[in-house]
């Protein structure tokens, strides 16, 4: 690396961040305007990588201003795409923290306090879930997807200790095996399924239970699923249930899924990604009274509902991170040194990565901001304006052009509905060319780029 005097690299830093401020808040202000566009035109671009020297502070302003006039605009009050929109100022503020420091929160020694952080996060986190004070902590992963895969690798693990060393290959070749199984819901995110694959399990063994008309999933379904599971020689262990649903925003009855976990010994996870702050910060007796404290695992994503930037996601344990070191440890002692007190030492072994970033810095910082009030606000403006939305879908009278119907009532903060064109006729149930619609009505939509919606099949 090329030797710079640290105050030359000081005035760098400064220039380069007193020109960001002005152009990152022009960035917003323009952004915020009615008129602005949520998806561009994105014209001719110049992408190419200069050979020798680069363009510098003369060139760099317009680079980064043609790539804020060609990202999609999630500072838009019209961008309602799937569960995030745009992050808070002080999250914004926290994600340069975290590019400024630039710290590997895999070993405590490279980030002390982000390990600090992270801890207290996580267990403040754990102590909404309800999870055991004192015993129950939580790491950040770049994502619900890993999240829930660590939660599935750590359970499949604990059930199949042998696989860790011997794989699936050598313990078939003992005799006596049993094919490992997990159960999530019809209505679960994929990532449940990619996990499945990750893990050795193969989609023929996650087994999809079905839901009900609101999009929970069928407890008596899975216990008649998993039993049946045992009688043909498999071997459940694993159940995912979900805090808010990709589509519908359902939320599955964790107290009747969790009493099948605890009659057949299977591991509990919730995919809380999207709902869980809900779960977490409601005073609704819908969600506060979500007896997500069953779980042996749940995740939770602040990028979602919570406005923190992209990524930030937790998983919580409840029985600490004990569990995840003895699933998923190596004790690689080239950077592993282990024999220390410190419980927050070596945090990386406990994951399937090595490098990570300490993203709890930044929901730690907007908590400490904002306080816990703002976020049980939060939540619960959100899911007002999801039944005032419900609520005119339902009302509103049809017109020349079509009428509008609720595809279901919002279980949450997701509300699905439909504009059927008028020339498809008015019929009591839907039809399947009201979703032939709706995917040519999203793009046009999506096309003109003054709003940003999506559909589901």
């Amino acid at each position: 690396m090329e030797s710079t005097p640290s105050g030359k690299v000081a005035d760098e830093l400064e220039e380069l961040m007193l020109e960001a401020s002005r152009v990152f808040s022009d960035y917003v202000r323009s952004s915020r305007d009615t008129k602005a566009p949520v998806i561009p035109r994105i014209d001719e671009l110049d992408l190419t990588i200069p050979e020798k020297d680069g363009i510098g502070t003369a060139g760099i302003w317009d680079d980064i201003q043609t790539i804020c006039g060609a990202a999609t605009n999630t500072w838009s009050e019209r961008f309602l795409y799937k569960l995030y929109a745009s992050p808070t100022p002080i999250g914004v503020v926290g994600e340069a923290l975290v590019g400024l420091l630039n710290n590997n929160a895999h070993v405590f020694q490279a980030s002390p306090i982000g390990a600090l952080i992270e801890d207290r996060v996580g267990r403040q986190l754990a102590e909404l879930a309800r999870f055991p004070v004192g015993t129950a902590a939580g790491l950040t992963f770049p994502g619900g997807s890993y999240s829930n895969m660590h939660a599935l690798m750590v359970a499949r693990n604990r059930r199949f200790p042998e696989l860790k060393r011997s794989g699936f290959t050598g313990a078939m070749a003992r005799g006596e095996w049993r094919r490992p199984m997990i159960f999530t819901s019809a209505h679960a995110h994929y990532s449940i399924e990619k996990a499945a694959v990750a893990a050795g399990i193969g989609l023929d063994n996650v087994v999809s239970v079905p839901t009900d008309a609101d999009g929970q999933m069928d407890s008596h379904a899975l216990r008649m699923l998993v039993e049946r599971a045992l009688a043909d020689g498999g071997a459940p262990f694993f159940v995912n249930a979900t805090a808010g649903t990709t589509v519908l925003g359902a939320f599955d009855p964790i107290d009747e899924i969790a009493a099948v976990c605890a009659d057949h010994g299977l591991w509990l996870h919730v995919d809380g990604s999207w709902g869980g702050p809900l779960a977490l910060f409601s005073s609704d007796d819908r969600f506060g009274g979500y007896r997500i404290d069953r779980a042996d695992s749940l995740t939770v994503n602040p990028h979602k509902l919570m406005g923190v930037p992209l990524q930030c996601s937790f998983l919580l344990m409840r029985d600490g991170l004990a569990p995840m070191r003895e699933a998923l440890g190596l004790g690689a002692s080239y950077l592993f040194h282990g024999g220390s007190p410190n419980v927050l030492d070596d945090v990386g072994d406990a994951t399937m990565g090595c490098g990570r970033r300490p993203d709890a810095i930044k929901l730690w910082l907007a908590w400490r901001y904002y306080g816990t009030e703002y976020f049980r606000r939060r939540v619960a403006n959100a899911r007002r304006l999801a039944l005032d939305f419900a609520d005119m879908v339902s009302t509103r009278p049809p017109t020349a052009l079509g009428h509008w119907r609720l595809a279901a009532a919002p279980q949450s903060t997701c509300v699905c509905f439909w504009f059927v064109p008028s020339q498809l006729g008015a019929h009591p149930t839907p039809q399947p060319s009201w979703g032939d619609a709706t995917r040519l009505l999203c793009t046009r939509l999506n096309y003109l780029g003054h709003v940003l919606v999506d559909y589901a099949t």
